[in-house]
Order: structure tokens, then C-alpha cells, then sequence
């Protein structure tokens, strides 16, 4: 068989192959089919059934909360709490834990930030616009994580005791709109 036979063979057994696999049913996406559990009403982004309950994590990752300098829980009905962790020297990197023990929202935010020196954690716990901070509020960084899962923060810009002490402020987002569940601080600086 020559050349020219073989490549034309070629070609003609893959247009089979393509046209035999578009022909092919395709699984169409159809909310309705979706399991009866899912918290939200956004059945796209339901966490799997391996999402339903927190996963282990690995020595490693153990290793990395227990540097943390507060490690910030979600728990069920927009509970929230902070545990201080390693001390948190001055002109150090901050390192910050998020755990999410909920499934009722798509996103768990904690937004880290510091506050101008005639501000206080009575001043942060009166905002409630989830979208525009006031401008006393410096906002340092962010974490996000899912539901059921964690996120480590890890921040290697040292921050100054200048800039005072830390606070955190934290949300969560979806089905609905961003909404601020708590505020919680201050994690202050140790200064020998």
C-alpha cells in the first residue's frame, strides 16, 4: 500500500471517530437531578457527599495551624471564635488558620485588619456593611476558604506594632449576599 492510501485511511478512520463521538449522548447538566441535601439553593456548587463532614488533615498541615497566630473558626449557625496561637512578635510575619465547620454558604471570608489608634473592637463590632469598609479600617489581607475545609494565611511582610493590633472581621457569602457574621480581635503584638 502506498503513502498516499495509508495517510487517506488515516484520515477517514478519525472523521469516523469524530463523528461517531459527537453523535455520542451527552450528560446534560440538569439541576432538578441534584441530591435533595445540598444547604444552598445554588445546586452547582454543592459540596460533594466527601464535603459533608470536615476532612483529616495530615501531620504537615498540623504542624503549619500550630504556627499560627490565631487560628478563626466557622462553626454552624454563624458561630464564631478566635484562638490565639504562637506568640505574635513584633516585625513578624503573620500566619493565620481557617477553619469552616459549616456547609450553609458557599464562602468563608476573614478579612485581617488593623485600625486607626482612635478605634477599638467596640468601633469595628458597629460595622455592618459587608462592602465598604469605613476608612479608619486598614485592610492588611484576606483569606477565603469553602465549606467544610481550611485555609492557611501566611503573610511574609513583617507588620509593624506601629500599626497596632490585629483584628479580624468575618463573612460569608452565598446563596445570599456577602453578609458580616462577627468581628473579633484584637491580636496584639508581644513586645519584650
Amino acid at each position: 500500500m502506498n503513502n498516499r492510501v495509508k495517510v487517506s485511511s488515516v484520515i477517514y478512520l478519525i472523521g469516523i471517530l469524530l463523528v461517531t463521538s459527537c453523535s455520542a449522548p451527552q450528560e446534560v447538566y440538569n439541576p432538578s437531578s441534584q441530591a435533595s441535601s445540598c444547604p444552598t439553593s445554588a445546586t452547582l456548587f454543592c459540596p460533594t457527599p466527601a464535603a459533608q463532614a470536615m476532612p483529616e488533615i495530615t501531620f504537615w498541615r498540623t504542624s503549619l495551624a500550630g504556627m499560627a497566630h490565631a487560628i478563626i473558626t466557622f462553626d454552624k449557625n454563624d458561630k464564631v471564635s478566635m484562638q490565639t496561637g504562637a506568640i505574635f512578635n513584633r516585625n513578624r510575619e503573620l500566619m493565620i488558620d481557617v477553619v469552616a465547620k459549616d456547609n450553609a454558604y458557599l464562602n468563608y471570608v476573614v478579612w485581617i485588619v488593623t485600625l486607626d489608634p482612635d478605634k477599638t473592637i467596640e468601633d469595628l463590632k458597629k460595622v455592618t456593611n459587608p462592602i465598604t469598609p469605613p476608612t479608619w479600617v486598614n485592610i492588611i489581607g484576606a483569606v477565603v476558604t469553602t465549606p467544610m475545609s481550611r485555609a492557611f494565611y501566611a503573610d511574609k511582610t513583617p507588620i509593624k506594632p506601629d500599626n497596632g493590633p490585629i483584628y479580624f472581621t468575618l463573612q460569608v457569602e452565598g446563596p445570599g449576599p456577602r453578609k458580616i457574621v462577627d468581628h473579633l480581635g484584637p491580636l496584639e503584638f508581644y513586645t519584650p
